[in-house]
């Protein structure tokens, strides 16, 4: 077999194809993700009032004059937990959201 005919259109195309398709992939590449408790990330604890047990559809915040904030969503939760676990409420709904710091 000869080169010549090694060489034909529908090799090279397919060859150049899979180097443009490698060299996309190549590009398309990113470094590791960023932490989701990232810098300047701060989870912030909400309590509410709802209408009925178990129905977060009707729902008042319940007013706070400090909201405490926590470093992890795990802290933040078993915040949430203890004060569930304290007041025997089945009406009170305990909520973290994330925000970030300014």
């Amino acid at each position: 077999m000869s080169i010549k005919r090694l060489m034909t259109a529908r090799f090279c195309l397919g060859i150049g194809a899979a180097l443009a398709f490698a060299s996309v992939l190549g590009a398309q590449r990113s470094g590791p993700t960023p932490s989701e408790e990232g810098q300047g990330v701060v989870y912030v604890y909400f309590s509410s009032l709802c209408a009925a047990p178990g129905d977060a559809r009707d729902c008042q915040e319940v007013p706070q004059t400090v909201r405490p904030s926590f470093e992890s969503m795990a802290a933040c939760g078993a915040h949430a937990n203890g004060v569930l676990s304290q007041e025997h409420n089945p009406r009170l709904l305990a909520s973290c959201m994330r925000v970030r710091e300014v």
